[in-house]
């Protein structure tokens, strides 16, 4: 075993033994991205996975998945979003577990996925959005739709966004099991679009 693997081990060993609110799980998971993206990514739904029940409290859930998330992506924003398509445990624990859901990267990531019409993996992001308990599902798609649509007249330099059929489909379906009193503006906000 050479002196990289060694250090791979070491890494990996480090962060399955530390707390998941310790300041300096991001500096692990970093420097285990700098040794072997793949596994730094596999370490993280790992952890993330022993500490599920965790993650619904805001403070680790910034710590876990936000800051963990910053940090990988950091080292390759490509690679961790391929790594995340492909892991659907993984997106369940960013979306469904998360107190974070909605903010910072993974909201980025979910913003990008239904403007760039990838409307599969945005329903599907989005169906898990609502599955988490640990916040408002109308709250987080306000959240949500209001990201889309700055995101899109700041890129197209428009002051109205201008969603295609299937987007504002699929974000029309999703307002749609809003209860609350965010739900009509939300369809109304949507119905404007189209």
């Amino acid at each position: 075993m050479n002196a990289k693997e060694l250090k791979k081990y070491d890494l990996i060993i480090q962060i399955g033994n530390a707390l998941p609110e310790e300041s300096g799980l991001v500096g692990l998971f970093t420097e285990l991205a700098n040794n072997d993206f793949q596994t730094a990514v596999e370490m993280w739904e790992y952890k993330m996975t022993m500490h599920v029940t965790e993650l619904s409290h805001m403070a680790t859930a910034k710590n876990l998945e936000s800051a963990v998330w910053d940090a990988l992506a950091n080292k390759s924003d490509a690679r961790l979003k391929q790594l995340l398509a492909d892991s659907a445990p993984l997106q369940k624990l960013i979306y469904t577990n998360s107190a974070t859901v909605a903010t910072g990267a993974n909201l980025t990531y979910l913003t990008q996925l239904i403007l760039a019409s990838k409307i599969e993996p945005a329903s599907e992001i989005l169906r898990l959005v609502a599955a988490n308990k640990n916040v408002d599902f109308g709250d987080s798609f306000k959240i949500i739709l209001d990201d889309v649509f700055k995101t899109y007249c700041q890129k197209s330099g428009t002051a109205v966004p201008s969603l295609n059929r299937k987007q504002t489909m699929m974000l029309l379906e999703f307002a749609l099991k809003i209860k609350g009193p965010n739900k009509n503006l939300l369809v109304q906000r949507i119905k404007e679009l189209g």
